[in-house]
């Protein structure tokens, strides 16, 4: 079994983002003055709040509900662990290109290792995100207009009740627009054993909340997903919570630096398609 990766802090992309003009921008008084509040986003599926060590927007989504996962967690969470044989954190690399904005931890049982492992159950998702800060001195919003996001994502599903395929692919497109509120999201995951990504699954949502003070969104989503044998197509409902990192400095000098993570989860008792999955990524010329 692969051992314990301790404190994850950041991921493995899978794929290299475009180093290209995004959209959007702001001055320091192009957004008016900033609300008293921003838009409750209603997600109930996931915990989120701001950790205490370093101030990020956490989203988590604990799915490991058997005697011992506790246990199991707490291992990772531990600064000196033992090694818990049989889970692992399934994104546990350092990323440099994102190292001081995110966290993405996957914390998973598995079975087997190297070409021959195989993804039993998910335990837990975490997607911590780095502050945004969207208020100039003056008190006035910053951003305003259209941005626009790449990224990666990971989807861990089961179709009637069989066993658990994971899915890897891309945050295909994300639109934040500050002047509506929204987010417009495009994930997908094809059916590609060759590259490690079992099964094929879509999430394409508009008009989620937006939060403009705090950078969070989210909302109900669909999720599908095409059988690769039949064709069939399932489809599920669910939840999305995601955040944005982005600061001042960057935002008002039309750096366009935000980066963006998340989760997702579809399917309720009853439905034959069932999944949660993480997502990541950031402006289209982040790092210019």
């Amino acid at each position: 079994m692969s051992a314990l990766r301790l404190c994850a802090t950041g991921i493995v992309l899978t794929l290299t983002l475009a180093a290209c003009g995004g959209g959007g921008g702001g001055g320091s008084s192009s957004g008016g003055n900033a609300p008293a509040a921003g838009k409750d986003i209603d997600t109930p599926a996931f915990e989120t709040y701001s950790t205490d060590h370093n101030g990020y927007s956490r989203v988590r989504l604990q799915t490991g509900t058997d005697a011992g996962d506790n246990a199991i967690l707490g291992q990772f969470d531990d600064a000196n662990p033992d090694s818990p044989s049989g889970y692992r954190n399934l994104i546990a690399q350092t990323e440099a290109r994102f190292v001081e904005n995110m966290t993405i931890e996957v914390i998973a049982e598995v079975s087997g290792s190297g070409d021959d492992e195989k993804i039993e159950r998910i335990l837990r998702l975490t997607a911590d995100q780095a502050p945004f800060d969207n208020v100039d001195r003056d008190g006035n919003l910053i951003a305003s207009g259209q941005y626009y996001f790449r990224g990666g994502a990971e989807v861990y599903a089961s179709v009637d009740g069989g066993s658990l395929q994971r899915g890897v692919g891309d945050l295909e497109n994300m639109i934040v627009d500050f002047d509506s509120e929204t987010v417009t999201i495009n994930i997908r995951t094809p059916y590609d054993p060759a590259a490690g990504s079992e099964i094929e699954t879509a999430i394409q949502a508009s008009n989620l909340s937006l939060n403009v003070l705090t950078g969070a969104f989210g909302g109900t989503v669909e999720m599908t997903s095409r059988s690769a044998d039949t064709g069939q197509l399932l489809s599920s409902t669910g939840q999305l919570r995601g955040n944005l990192n982005g600061d001042e400095e960057g935002l008002s000098r039309l750096v366009e630096n935000m980066t963006t993570s998340g989760l997702f989860t579809a399917g309720s008792d009853g439905d034959r398609l069932r999944a949660d999955g993480v997502f990541w990524g950031s402006q289209l010329n982040y790092g210019d």
